[in-house]
């Protein structure tokens, strides 16, 4: 069973999908850190490094994004796509090699380019040059002429099926990949988006032609559309957000794309915030901690690393009925599916290396990595397990796309010199909204004194000042904020104003 749960609050957008009651992914959006990933820009190249085989381009940006010789249509040589979050990624059989950048470009030359990663640290962000535009049933590829059906998409018959519309219902020079959820769709579902992305590209291609400098060309859908665009398909039974305004436009775009969707959106009105509501909360605080209990007793604990992701299976608690190597097989077959799910929530990414407990017998080894396997399968990222090796170690990859779940969250923590992390200012300002509405909603205080850290008064105090006053106006209380030089930065107390006792919340 498949939900979605989407947060509209006033410093970040949360998106929860759930799958049999448990949280499996988390996307969060701020207005300060918003993803471009998608957006087509006219693009000038400022220089060209040989040594990398890599342009620098100027997008309008600060710092400039960087396109790899791979990256550039012509360059894929009889090697074919894949689809990744909207982006086609072309996987060579090395015609690139034998090209030479410096041969394809020249500074100052303007190119059309479309950003496949987000800035990640000091890194500009990533472009493409192969351009790509999702629609709900297919994707649009301008620069290329490949056809082809999603591998999820795994009936041959269907395969079939589909790659003969799309041989009928392509435009001339262009290619198409279909999607995910244009398995069983009729021609026209496929016709009529063919037919609006090529009109969206004749619109691009004139921008391109009229923009003067580097400038945006085409921005793609906001997190929650891109969400419903992606993944908000037959096999989920709801999705419910909190935002009358943003409910309406999901019901707008299924509307024109799956109106036999729209019966099972839903507009949520409950007094409690929407992830208290559905449990969502805590998954996200577990989801930050080292160590993840089994039910069984075991336990697993993960440490993130510059260079990889290790992460450690243990017995803990349970000891089993039988003999040792069953113990030990139990736990690590639980193990596994709770480390597919762990690395798809916390989207880890590069090298993970898991340290099974060691088991004897061959077959219990060749099982272990069946299950692992069969569970990575949900993970829409591209990820890897090898063998099981002598020691019972499997190592992993899984293709890293954004800031995972722990940086997204977390800043590092002052009070360790960067040994540790503690949630960032703002990730707190907002659990200490959203913790007000939760104690408002439970208790007739009309007057509560707040403490924080100095940091998160601040933001109260200034920035945040009008969500504070009208989540006040709200329920009708009077809140007063006391910055507490001696808090840590997690610490929030809501207290009498009078008795200076502290109110449960």
């Amino acid at each position: 069973m498949k939900e979605f749960i989407i947060n509209i609050g006033p410093l970040e957008t949360r998106i929860a999908i759930l799958e049999d009651k448990r949280l499996a992914e988390l996307h969060i959006e701020r207005e300060e850190s918003r993803s471009i990933v998608g957006n087509v820009y006219k693009g000038r190249v400022d220089s060209i490094v040989p040594g990398i085989q890599a342009a620098f381009i100027d997008i309008g940006f600060e710092k400039n994004g960087f396109l790899y010789v791979s990256d550039i249509a012509g360059t894929e040589g009889t090697g074919d796509f894949v689809i990744e979050d909207g982006i086609a990624q072309a996987r060579s059989r090395g015609r690139h090699k034998s090209l030479s950048i410096e041969n394809i470009l020249k500074k100052n030359q303007y190119i059309m380019v479309q950003v496949s990663k987000d800035r990640l640290g000091t890194k500009g962000v990533r472009l493409t040059n192969f351009i790509t535009f999702p629609g709900r049933y297919v994707v649009l590829m301008p620069t290329v002429t490949q056809l082809g059906v999603s591998r999820k998409i795994e009936d041959d018959k269907e395969r079939d099926r589909l790659k003969k519309l799309l041989q009928t219902l392509r435009p001339k020079g262009v290619g198409l990949i279909t999607r995910t959820a244009g398995e069983g769709a009729k021609k026209a579902d496929l016709q009529n988006d063919i037919k609006y992305l090529s009109k969206l590209w004749d619109r691009v291609k004139s921008k391109m032609e009229t923009t003067h400098g580097p400038g945006l060309l085409y921005e793609d859908l906001g997190p929650v559309l891109r969400i419903v665009r992606d993944t908000f398909t037959g096999e989920a039974e709801r999705l419910v957000v909190d935002n009358e305004s943003e409910f309406a436009r999901i019901q707008y775009f299924l509307d024109m794309y799956a109106p036999n969707l729209k019966k099972r959106c839903e507009l949520y009105k409950g007094p409690r915030p929407i992830f208290e509501q559905y449990e969502v909360e805590p998954e996200i605080e577990k989801a930050l901690r080292r160590k993840v209990l089994l039910k069984s007793g075991g336990h697993i604990c993960i440490d993130q690393t510059e260079a990889l992701v290790a992460i450690d299976v243990n017995t803990g608690k349970f000891t089993g009925k039988g003999r040792l190597e069953e113990t030990v097989f139990k736990t690590n077959i639980e193990a596994a599916g709770e480390i597919a799910r762990q690395v798809r929530l916390r989207d880890m990414g590069g090298i993970i290396v898991v340290d099974f407990i060691d088991m004897e017998q061959e077959r219990n080894r060749r099982e272990l990595l069946r299950v692992l396997r069969e569970a990575l399968k949900s993970d829409r990222a591209k990820t890897t397990a090898s063998e099981v090796t002598e020691l019972g170690m499997i190592e992993m990859t899984r293709k890293r796309v954004k800031h995972n779940l722990i940086k997204a969250l977390s800043q590092p923590c002052p009070y360790c010199e960067g040994s540790g992390m503690v949630k960032s200012v703002t990730t707190m300002t907002a659990n200490t909204l959203r913790r007000l509405e939760s104690f408002f909603c439970r208790s007739k205080e009309k007057t509560i004194v707040l403490r924080t850290h100095p940091d998160v008064a601040q933001r109260l105090q200034t920035e945040n000042k009008a969500i504070l006053e009208d989540i006040a106006q709200r329920f009708s209380r009077e809140i007063r904020v006391e910055a507490m030089a001696d808090f840590h930065i997690h610490d929030i107390r809501i207290v009498n104003p009078k008795t200076g006792k502290e109110l449960r919340s």
